[in-house]
């Protein structure tokens, strides 16, 4: 079911799904894709998935007239995604966990979900044959990084 899938159209179908909410919450989203970014191997639908998943979670814990970049480039054989915003930011003691199966930072407990969104979305990522990881300073923001092969 892989095909070869542009960055660009997989990464404004995410923001656009979730543009509404951004609105709402006076949060700006900016798209970065390289001009030279090679399509990648994909199932399109399963990684908007991983986008939506990320960027909602981008959203939820960036405060109001926050910013939020996605970008992709080609990163050797790979294309690199990333979704960094200026919100929050998760706790070191979380970082190497926020992956796990319902898995939620202290932040997040009071809050809304499942703790399933970034499970997922490793299992998809991984499945494409990628990896996903995250950086982030507490108080300063999260960017959330996933490679998939190029087509």
């Amino acid at each position: 079911k892989l095909k070869s899938a542009p960055a660009r159209e997989m990464i404004e179908q995410a923001v656009e799904r979730l543009n509404l909410q951004a609105q709402r919450a006076g949060i700006h989203i900016d798209i970065a894709v390289a001009p030279d970014c090679p399509d990648a191997l994909a199932d399109p639908s399963r990684l908007e998935q991983v986008l939506v998943n990320i960027l909602h979670n981008a959203i939820k814990y960036t405060a109001h007239d926050g910013n939020i970049q996605i970008s992709a480039r080609r990163q050797a054989e790979h294309i690199l995604f990333s979704v960094q915003d200026n919100g929050a930011g998760i706790p070191e003691k979380d970082l190497s966990r926020i992956f796990e199966r319902f898995y939620k930072t202290d932040r997040a407990r009071s809050g809304s979900g499942t703790g399933l969104g970034l499970a997922i979305s490793k299992h998809l990522v991984e499945a494409h044959g990628g990896k996903i990881w995250a950086e982030s300073v507490e108080g300063q923001g999260s960017t959330f990084f996933f490679t998939v092969p190029i087509a």
